[in-house]
């Protein structure tokens, strides 16, 4: 089996033997950069399917904003979007906006409804409900197809009524 050795000089003056195991033509190498193994992506009798995947494709498309974190850029295509921290964004094409007590919302957002009880600052434009809660500050160029503004709530800008019907209209 081990055929092949090589005699090879040792310090101590013995002779020890060198393995060599013969290589033999289209052998593949006994360790390969690919793995040999499903990948866990892949549905197989090994894996099985993985339970990640099963979890998110359940969840709504979330982004959070935490406590002392600012973000600023683009956001598209959530489904709902928590503000605890401070966010200067773009939103487009987003289903809820939630802006917590500790949250700070800046720029423009086109949304399907928001619910404020921090504060926002920019252009808004809700195509459905509007909720502000005591304590929330609303300012700049705001529209809205319904508004709810609890007491201690404040709204303050350009202010926009949508006609309901044309929202409705404009989704289909």
């Amino acid at each position: 089996m081990f055929g092949n050795r090589k005699v090879g000089s040792g310090h101590s003056g013995a002779e020890t033997p060198e393995l060599v195991l013969p290589r033999r033509e289209g052998m593949r190498p006994q360790f390969s950069p690919e793995p040999s193994r499903p990948s866990r992506d892949v549905a197989s009798p090994v894996w099985g399917k993985p339970k990640e995947q099963d979890n998110m494709a359940n969840e709504p498309r979330t982004l959070m904003v935490g406590r002392e974190i600012n973000l600023r850029g683009e956001i598209g295509h959530c489904d709902r979007l928590v503000v605890h921290g401070r966010a200067e964004v773009t939103l487009t094409d987003c289903g809820s906006v939630e802006i917590a007590e500790t949250g700070l919302l800046g720029g423009t957002a086109e949304v399907q409804q928001a619910d404020v009880r921090g504060r926002f600052e920019g252009t808004l434009q809700v195509r459905g409900r509007l909720v502000i809660r005591s304590g929330g500050r609303v300012s700049g160029r705001i529209s809205y197809a319904e508004i709810e503004i609890e007491a201690g709530g404040r709204l303050d800008g350009e202010i926009t009524s949508i006609e309901t019907q044309l929202v409705a209209s404009a989704a289909e």
